[in-house]
């Protein structure tokens, strides 16, 4: 190593910010704890929300919020050298992250967290529960939407169904994933917002109540033919499905913000997943 005068240190320690001199580094088991305190409530080791994968005693050099841990989305962590990933959906392919890891995907995609010290952790009850609703809200933002009137219902600039769904494809950037059922002239005023998994009960005993419903997936024998059957008997009301990922990536993004504020010493980012599907020519 090149000898350093005293008084060359001693200017190479005063270049370094002040709010760096003497921290700690932070493991992404303070980052979580201070996550915790701020949202509250009880974290009960059987729910969903927790670890699920890498050494939570890791230091954090970044973290990344998104709506699922994906391989493409480690991928760019690692690239973006954020390695405390912060996942609305599970990572292993079942609501309990239980996958077996016999499978060979789920074992090379722990052994890729594993290799590149990420650490994973699932942000999703606690996250929901917050009185703000951040996943609606992100949602309707993310379409340019800001007329709520109440109870996940937006108040739109009247267009044609086709238009509507159009502007949706745009600004979620769709591909194959875009679905749409009812009448594509109809004039749509009101649309409620539902990211996630819409159960039928909620869609049945709301469809009177708005012209479109934008969701992020539903089962299609038990609301996607419903929506197809309410046109059918001449209703002038649309479904839209955009994927359930697609649909929950903006709430994230609300998430990234709410974070930077609270881990102010690290850098946070979100990255969206994006619509999986491919449309055939």
């Amino acid at each position: 190593m090149k000898h350093i005068s005293r008084r060359r240190f001693a200017i190479i320690a005063g270049a370094v910010p002040l709010g760096l001199r003497g921290a700690t580094p932070l493991t992404a088991e303070a980052v979580v704890q201070r996550i915790k305190m701020q949202l509250g409530g009880d974290w009960p080791a059987t729910g969903p929300d927790g670890f699920k994968a890498g050494d939570p005693s890791r230091v954090v050099k970044g973290l990344t919020t998104t709506a699922m841990a994906t391989m493409d989305l480690l991928k760019q962590s690692v690239r973006a050298n954020t390695n405390l990933i912060l996942t609305y959906e599970p990572t292993f392919y079942s609501r309990a992250d239980a996958a077996t890891g016999d499978d060979p995907v789920v074992k090379a995609k722990r052994e890729f967290i594993e290799k590149n010290g990420l650490v994973v952790f699932r942000l999703r009850d606690h996250w929901q529960a917050r009185k703000e609703n951040d996943m609606v809200t992100g949602l309707a933002n993310a379409l340019g939407w800001s007329r709520a009137i109440g109870n996940n219902i937006y108040e739109i600039s009247p267009a044609t169904a086709e238009a509507t769904v159009a502007s949706i494809r745009s600004k979620l950037n769709l591909r194959g994933g875009l679905r749409v059922v009812g009448d594509r002239n109809a004039t749509i005023r009101r649309v409620l917002v539902f990211p996630g998994s819409m159960a039928p009960a909620t869609m049945w005993q709301r469809y009177s109540e708005v012209d479109m419903i934008v969701a992020g997936e539903v089962r299609e024998w038990e609301n996607t033919h419903y929506a197809a059957d309410i046109f059918t008997a001449g209703e002038k009301c649309a479904l839209v499905t955009t994927g359930r990922v697609v649909s929950e990536d903006p709430g994230m993004r609300a998430c990234a913000y709410w974070i930077n504020n609270i881990v102010k010493e690290l850098p946070v980012m979100w990255r969206g997943v994006g619509d999986p599907y491919w449309r055939p020519s």
